[in-house]
């Protein structure tokens, strides 16, 4: 019997979806290097000692954020024409603006609840978001940076959750398991357990991201060594060990009920704005979905805990 049969059933389902992955690993690695590269040549413009302040935070962060947006862009374009994927630039119909509704409303019910329990446990919501407000600080500054922040931050999420990772899912998997595939990829290499989601993945997840790769591919290589009934659990046995260990990981990240509301909360957005951009084919829902996080999210130190620093 051969080590490996090319018509194993677990081969060729496992095999497309192991592609994609492999395809988002060097997305997101050149999209680090990329991020990487940006900051260095704006911080030797601007003399050394970390990102340049040419008229301030502001303008140096809507610098700094444009130019990785612009250089992003330019390669989404191209391999969506390469591989044909939607840009998803047109309009909702009448019929889905309840979709866009709903992406609007989960992450101020997610982001409420959050501050909710932590207010009746004692959990600062900025501790689990990693930023703080003076409390003399006027809305006009706060207000500025959060509207950079928005500009900046939901285009990069909406290209790469939706057009790159999502596009590319859509590809190889039918739309409901490219949803959940989406939100567990972006869940994992976007979200830390505080500071909520990110922009670009660290190299500590991007290597976590190839190891699931190498799990996901090497199980139906060996399915043929097995019994037909032990078959599916060596076929996809190590990448469900994989994610077990990410899972129980994350939970014991987590040391309250109110941080396990804050991940679930943006693992919620995640998944609807991933939902409502398949079933409108627009990207105006997930980009709905975000900036409303991002608005909950500022809002909700600024008002209620100004002046507090909980870390």
């Amino acid at each position: 019997m051969s080590f490996r049969s090319v018509s194993s059933p677990f081969h060729h389902a496992t095999h497309p979806i192991a592609g994609e992955f492999a395809r988002l690993i060097v997305i997101l690695s050149g999209l680090y290097l990329w991020h990487r590269l940006v900051r260095a040549v704006l911080s030797t413009v601007a003399g050394g000692g970390g990102p340049p302040a040419f008229s301030g935070v502001a303008i140096t962060s809507l610098v700094f954020g444009g130019t990785t947006i612009g250089g992003v862009l330019l390669f989404t374009v191209a391999y969506t024409d390469y591989r044909n994927i939607s840009l998803g630039l047109q309009l909702p119909s009448r019929g889905d603006l309840p979709l866009v509704g709903i992406a609007g409303v989960v992450p101020l019910i997610g982001v409420a609840l959050t501050k909710l329990v932590g207010t009746v446990t004692g959990v600062q919501y900025n501790a689990l978001l990693q930023y703080s407000v003076a409390a003399d600080s006027s809305l006009l500054p706060v207000l500025k940076l959060t509207v950079i922040s928005v500009l900046v931050g939901v285009p990069m999420f909406v290209i790469v959750c939706q057009i790159l990772i999502q596009g590319s899912f859509g590809q190889a998997v039918d739309a409901d398991r490219a949803i959940a595939l989406t939100t567990f990829a972006a869940g994992f290499v976007l979200l830390s357990t505080t500071g909520g989601l990110t922009t670009v993945p660290d190299r500590g997840k991007l290597l976590g991201l190839l190891v699931f790769t190498l799990c996901l591919g090497v199980g139906p290589y060996l399915v043929d060594q097995f019994a037909p009934d032990r078959r599916p659990a060596v076929a996809y046995g190590p990448a469900l060990l994989f994610i077990g260990f990410v899972v129980v990981s994350g939970v014991t990240a987590v040391d309250s009920f109110a941080g396990g509301l804050f991940i679930a909360t943006h693992l919620a957005v995640l998944g609807v704005a991933a939902y409502s951009y398949d079933r409108t084919g627009s990207v105006l829902p997930p980009a709905v979905a975000y900036t409303t996080l991002e608005l909950a999210n500022t809002g909700t130190v600024y008002a209620f805990e100004a002046g507090l620093q909980s870390w």
